[in-house]
């Protein structure tokens, strides 16, 4: 009976108008797609590919496969956007801040507290803003699937507890290679040092760095804690990964699996937002009990100091930010 099925889907497949070229399927009428993600397999974002993956195939009767790879293994995650542009790679989970070399409006999300907390940030990236952007992709060849959480960035450093602006003064602070990221520091009075991140550890391990900033999550996962001793909760971005799918393979898709693809997205992003928070929160107990010495400084004086980052940008990503400060209204 199965094999029925699966003869019955492929001849659907075949014959579904405007549906494209249905090259990914198989003779049984199965698909194999390949996803892949630069961070590790072990945070929200790596558990929820996994999950998501299972879902599809569950829901498609074993029809559609996911093969999921973590860490870098098929290539950075400007290589993997690259790779979906060319249909070599049928789905990628990019951070924001590299898909804004695609789509220079998304840098607007990395400006210094646009997001205000995690309510806020659900109504940004989980409405009418964020589906906005997912369609923005299709002007680079690319196709928007969903809009993952990261999470909002701390600092962590190896000289000294940051209680306020001041203790951020003269700090090495690796980065990543971002012109509003490098300027958000400087206005701290820090010395930004663009990296990337696989190479951040040894810098921070042979002392040409002395701090970084990341979620917490990431934080604990990659033993920061091994070189950073000090965590401040600045909450000076949030970051989101965008979930991108080529359009080759999107198009060669029957209408039916687009549908199921799409069905099953959108309750993972609701699934990886949850996790992320559930294990945000147990990342800085899991840190202070490594012997992280954790502090929470007043994000006001931080918010006040970034203000002239914010006036650098902003009028380069008006529309898009004043949509941001109306999704806050309320709040």
């Amino acid at each position: 009976m199965q094999k029925i099925l699966a003869l019955i889907m492929m001849l659907a497949a075949m014959l579904a108008v405007g549906c494209g070229d249905t090259s990914v399927y198989d003779a049984n009428g199965h698909v194999h797609l390949r996803m892949a993600q630069a961070s590790a397999a072990d945070g929200a974002i790596g558990k929820t590919m996994e999950a998501f993956a299972q879902d599809v195939k569950e829901k498609s009767n074993g029809r559609i496969e996911i093969s999921v790879f973590h860490n870098g293994q098929l290539g950075s995650e400007r290589d993997n956007i690259e790779a979906c542009e060319l249909g070599n790679l049928d789905i990628a989970v990019v951070n924001q801040s590299v898909l804004a070399n695609f789509i220079p409006e998304i840098a607007a999300f990395d400006l210094p507290y646009t997001i205000q907390n995690e309510g806020h940030a659900d109504r940004v990236f989980l409405g009418p803003i964020g589906q906005d952007f997912l369609k923005r992709l299709d002007k680079v060849q690319l196709h928007g699937l969903g809009i993952w959480e990261s999470g909002f960035r701390n600092l962590t450093n190896s000289k000294r507890a940051v209680e306020g602006i001041g203790d951020v003064a003269g700090l090495r602070i690796r980065m990543m290679e971002d012109k509003i990221h490098q300027e958000l520091w400087k206005s701290l009075g820090a010395d930004p040092v663009p990296m990337s991140w696989g190479d951040a550890y040894t810098g921070l391990q042979q002392g040409a760095l002395d701090g970084q900033e990341n979620p917490a999550t990431v934080i604990d996962k990659n033993n920061v804690v091994e070189v950073n001793k000090n965590m401040a909760i600045t909450q000076h971005v949030y970051s989101t990964v965008f979930i991108i799918m080529a359009p080759k393979t999107w198009e060669s898709l029957t209408p039916e699996d687009q549908a199921l693809i799409t069905s099953c997205m959108a309750e993972a992003n609701i699934a990886e937002r949850a996790l992320s928070r559930e294990m945000d929160k147990a990342a800085i107990d899991t840190l202070e009990s490594k012997g992280m010495k954790v502090t929470r400084p007043d994000k006001k004086e931080f918010i006040a100091d970034t203000q002239a980052v914010r006036d650098m940008f902003g009028a380069s990503y008006k529309e898009t930010l004043d949509r941001i400060a109306q999704a806050a209204e309320g709040l």
